[in-house]
């Protein structure tokens, strides 16, 4: 049966962390939400994406089901999607942001085509994610390259986190891969507001880095946090086809580490199977969706 249509009690956009540049330039981190008509959560979902995607990751997929944002507004949640900043609404200026780097060739793509020799197959993706899939060319159109440098960019996230919670309050966090530092740094800089955070193949393992682009250098961050992430519920999500596990399991040992209270979240130990780095995308994206709200409904308090 088609679903009851979706009633919006309010829906809008701001800007967080703002910085001016010179003449009239300003800048900051740009963030879509909507509210529906009966909120059923006392915390929001701030959602991020990764890599050089768009907030519009989370609106819709490459084949045109709803995204998680709609998935998440329809269970009840106040739903805040983020264009990290200098990327897709959130404009890069050049003077504010530094140049940009180049997206790697190849980088994108390979997280929707078959999976790497030794891995699972990955068959969840909504298409061949070959060279002329349709739905690989949707998802690649929106893609750009990175904004400035890592550690530049992580503290505009800071910034646009911190920013971001004071205007709104209790929030839990969804990040995605590249995108992951935003909620070691929300939490960092507002630890009474982050409920949790949801890391949905954070950009790991501790450490790492990215020609181009940056490293780790302060462990899941390339900018020291001020407080740490002590008793910080953290959920950190794995697919099983997208050889991130390794990494996954190298990030959570490290907020265990750092006194987080961390749950390992393998889509395959939940019966979910066959799904790439780009989960949220895929055929099965409602179901994993149900999964991180299961998850947050056992951290968060309902009331």
């Amino acid at each position: 049966m088609p679903e009851e249509p979706l009633v919006i009690a309010g829906q809008g956009h701001l800007f967080t962390g703002l910085r001016h540049g010179s003449g009239d330039a300003v800048s900051g981190m740009h963030v879509q939400y909507q509210i529906p008509a009966s909120v059923r959560y006392p915390y929001s979902l701030v959602l991020v994406h990764g890599g050089g995607g768009q907030g519009l990751d989370y609106l819709a997929t490459p084949d045109g089901r709803p995204g998680w944002a709609t998935i998440f507004l329809r269970d009840g949640y106040a739903v805040y999607v983020a264009d990290r900043p200098g990327m897709g609404r959130s404009p890069h200026l050049r003077e504010l942001h530094g140049a940009l780097a180049p997206l790697p060739a190849g980088f994108a793509a390979r997280f929707a085509g078959p999976a790497a020799a030794g891995e699972p197959e990955h068959t969840q993706w909504p298409g061949s994610g070959l060279p002329g899939d349709p739905a690989l060319d949707q998802f690649l159109a929106g893609q750009e390259p990175f904004a400035g440098d890592l550690a530049s960019a992580q503290e505009w996230l800071r910034e646009g986190a911190a920013g971001l919670l004071d205007r709104i309050g209790p929030a839990a966090v969804i990040t995605h891969s590249l995108g992951g530092a935003f909620g070691w740094l929300a939490a960092d800089a507002r630890p009474e507001l982050v409920r949790a955070v949801v890391a949905v193949e954070p950009f790991g393992p501790p450490f790492a880095s990215l020609p181009g682009v940056g490293e780790l250098s302060c462990g899941l961050t390339a900018v020291p946090l001020a407080s740490g992430l002590r008793g910080l519920p953290v959920a950190v999500v794995t697919a099983e086809a997208s050889g991130h596990g390794a990494a996954d399991r190298a990030t959570a040992e490290y907020l265990r580490a750092a006194g987080a209270e961390v749950t390992e979240l393998r889509l395959a130990d939940l019966g979910i199977r066959g799904n790439g780095h780009l989960m949220m995308l895929e055929r099965n994206n409602e179901e994993i969706a149900r999964a991180i709200t299961g998850w947050l409904s056992s951290r968060c308090a309902s009331t």
